[in-house]
């Protein structure tokens, strides 16, 4: 059967769960609207999966319209002037601005130039890994893996590593880990403020931006370090030839200073993030409530002020040319359709949350807090490497709030860390963009060997977050 053929098939089952369902009647305590709005979710979530993440979440925001849940207009205000979803158009658009400028490329150097590197083959590959990390932080994890692995390209053919070596399949498959730490670490970017905002939804409370990334970078940097160690003594690559590293061997084009045009980019790219984060950080006051209350809106503010100021006769940010080139349309979408879909799914009026509960109360009932957080997390881990991210998180989210109330655990703990589980999947072809940017490099990489270490990475990540994010989440969100 040909792709095309297979593509189609998909899209007529997505289409025809929306359909069938709305001829289902009311069972249970699910009432005729949320019979429907069950069936737009489904199918929502199915095209997502095997379809596209497109036009699946423009057709599922339309579909809900027909359900009677609200009108059209309110739903299509809420999918596309949702304040996540500004917010997270101009942050990419933000960091789109930052990678034009070639801004990436002197965080990148700087990290695999240092000369402690010279000669330590494990100091190298750990300071390279730490600068995929940092820098999938502060921009994307798509162009940092494309960054990363010409260097190492480069890298292969000047040492003598060639393609099959076990330390080059290693070391493309975890710049791909890095990458999604980095991206699991910022709550404003991705998939995350969209789970957040349902979250919020949901609960009625909001998970703070910098207790979430000091989880979450904690948790990285233990998985990355426990990786490191999984690779030097019990996978053991040949590194012989990497202690003929020499930071000269970088430097051999070397970058110029910084222009004024990089300078103040990466000053915007600071100045966001400190004002995001500062609300977690000051006592409640004027001052707080005034930075929480424009955290949405500073993004906006910074590329408004980035268009307006001119250097070298172009403006920092030239709108039309970043929104053309970055702008991920595919994400903006999907974090606006599941916050609405979503919404109406947890609704009280659809009556599905309480479905959930009766269903679900077996399984959970009498579990202690620390067995429900295992179980979550270890779901999470298992169904992000098999459905889109923000599927997942989505039905955990309403499961986390109703049976953390029963047994008396935190909520906001344990959606943290199903959050940032989500957010690592690079399995399947189909569990994320960098799984399948993974699975693409055929050129340099065995699908087994992808399966194989991406399995044994992702239980490593998954330990982490039990071991290290799980205490300091309790912390936090105690």
């Amino acid at each position: 059967m040909k792709s095309g053929v297979k593509y189609y098939i998909h899209c007529i089952i997505g289409i025809l769960i929306m359909l069938v369902f709305r001829f289902i009647s009311p069972f249970g305590p699910v009432t005729e609207v949320g019979v429907k709005v069950l069936g737009v979710f489904l199918g929502t979530m199915y095209l997502w999966t095997f379809v596209d993440t497109l036009w699946p979440s423009l057709f599922g925001v339309l579909m809900l319209g027909f359900t009677g849940f609200g009108s059209f207009n309110g739903l299509l205000s809420s999918t596309f002037g949702n304040p996540i979803v500004i917010m997270l158009f101009f942050v990419i658009m933000l960091t789109g601005a930052i990678t034009e400028e070639g801004i990436c490329e002197y965080i990148s150097r700087w990290f695999i130039t240092r000369r402690i590197n010279n000669g330590r083959p494990w100091v190298f590959t750990a300071m390279l890994l730490l600068g995929v990390y940092l820098l999938s932080v502060l921009t994307a994890p798509s162009p940092t893996i494309f960054i990363f692995w010409p260097i190492l390209y480069s890298l292969f053919a000047v040492i003598g590593y060639k393609e099959g070596d076990r330390y080059v399949t290693l070391m493309l498959i975890s710049v791909v880990m890095a990458a999604s730490f980095g991206f699991a670490t910022t709550p404003f970017k991705g998939a995350l403020p969209g789970l957040l905002g349902n979250y919020v939804k949901v609960t009625g409370t909001a998970i703070e931006y910098l207790p979430y990334m000091v989880t979450a970078a904690a948790i990285s940097l233990t998985a990355l370090a426990a990786i490191l160690l999984l690779m030097r003594f019990v996978l053991k690559p040949d590194v012989t030839p990497l202690k003929q590293i020499d930071a000269g061997l970088f430097d051999k084009n070397p970058l110029p200073p910084m222009n004024l045009r990089q300078k103040s980019l990466s000053f915007a790219l600071l100045f966001f993030i400190i004002w995001v984060l500062a609300p977690s950080l000051l006592p409640e006051g004027a001052l707080q409530q005034l930075l929480k209350d424009t955290q949405n809106a500073i993004p906006v503010f910074i590329i408004t002020v980035c268009c307006l100021i001119h250097v070298d006769k172009k403006p920092l940010v030239n709108f039309k040319t970043i929104v053309s080139k970055y702008m991920i349309w595919s994400v903006v979408l999907i974090v606006g359709s599941a916050l609405t879909i979503g919404n109406a799914l947890t609704d009280e009026a659809t009556g599905i949350t309480v479905l959930l509960k009766q269903i679900l109360t077996p399984v959970f009932e009498g579990q202690s807090p620390l067995v429900f957080t295992i179980t979550i997390v270890v779901i999470a881990c298992v169904l992000t490497n098999i459905c889109n991210n923000m599927v997942v998180g989505m039905l955990l989210i309403p499961i986390i709030h109703v049976f953390s109330q029963q047994i008396g655990a935190g909520s906001a703990a344990i959606a943290c860390l199903s959050m940032y589980m989500v957010c690592i999947a690079v399995v399947t072809p189909a569990a994320s963009t960098t799984s399948a940017i993974l699975h693409g490099n055929t050129k340099w990489l065995k699908i087994g060997d992808i399966y194989k270490y991406g399995i044994l990475m992702s239980i490593i990540s998954l330990i982490a977050v039990l071991a290290v994010g799980l205490p300091i989440a309790n912390i936090f969100f105690s």
